[in-house]
């Protein structure tokens, strides 16, 4: 019997050239898979990312060299094929395939890496899963994948096989979940990266340039939060003690400030009612 823990590699294609696209195929070439294509509507968006992962630093061996191309059909050829499109566009582009993948009687394992969006999307195609990142992802700063869990879905027991090995080879966590639980998840995700993020942007402007002495104060605050039962036990603030008289001098500060006063005023008053049914 193959060992599961054993990763093999597979000759996978990606269509997207965004955050995700970016990160993951630099990830999974530097682990030994061939990335056969990079995909998209807009050619020269596709060959710059190709261009990119074709450089020696991601490059393990001289035949493992990736193409660029606007024509789904090239993909299929592939033992993988990654959607990592946004999310409107997944349905359109799996469509597309699924007309291609008949015609041409190719059946890759197609994947999307998609957080809110279900499996069924991919409905049509015998073999279908999700690879789902839940990490911030951007071009502009490099990711240990080995950080980053994967919130699996599959059509089959041979896709949940070429899903756990994909996350073997990156060295990463992953867990099976149903589309509706990876959905509540993805939605949990905003509120843990997307909001605090937008926060820290309010801070900076309110700070600056005073605002990196922030940076402690914002690790230990999301390091504490996550070793309790849940974050309202080591809720602090003028907020959570009902200061009232605090709170008025912080929403002063922010007269000028609309959006700034605008969230201070919401976010404090949800802490001291929920603080006041506790009560």
């Amino acid at each position: 019997m193959e060992n599961k823990t054993i990763p093999k590699h597979y000759k996978i294609s990606v269509i997207g050239y965004g955050n995700v696209s970016y990160r993951l195929s630099i990830a999974l070439k530097m682990c030994g898979h061939q990335l056969d294509y990079i995909c998209g509507r807009d050619f020269h968006k596709a060959s710059k990312l190709a261009y990119i992962l074709n450089k020696p630093e991601y490059t393990i061996n001289q035949n493992n060299t990736t193409l660029s191309t606007d024509k789904y059909d090239d993909v299929l050829n592939s033992d993988v094929v990654i959607i990592a499109v946004s999310d409107n566009a997944i349905e359109i582009v799996s469509k597309e395939l699924l007309a291609l993948s008949v015609n041409l009687k190719r059946e890759p394992v197609i994947l999307h890496t998609s957080g809110s969006t279900p499996l069924s999307v991919l409905d049509g195609f015998e073999k279908q899963g999700v690879l789902y990142p839940m990490m911030t992802l951007s071009i502009t700063k490099p990711v240990d994948f080995s950080i980053v869990p994967f919130f699996l879905e599959s059509s089959s027991e041979l896709v949940s096989d070429v899903l756990v090995k994909i996350c073997y080879s990156l060295n990463s966590e992953y867990r099976f979940i149903s589309s509706q639980e990876r959905a509540k998840l993805h939605v949990a995700a905003v509120f843990v990266s997307n909001f605090v993020n937008y926060l820290i942007g309010l801070s900076y402007d309110i700070s600056t340039p005073n605002h990196m002495f922030l940076m402690p104060l914002a690790v230990e605050t999301i390091r504490k939060a996550f070793l309790y039962e849940h974050p309202a036990l080591v809720q602090t603030g003028p907020a959570k003690r009902g200061d009232t008289d605090t709170i008025g001098k912080h929403i002063a500060l922010l007269c000028d400030r609309p959006e700034h006063r605008e969230v201070y005023e919401l976010l404090s008053r949800n802490i001291m009612n929920k603080n006041s049914k506790k009560e």
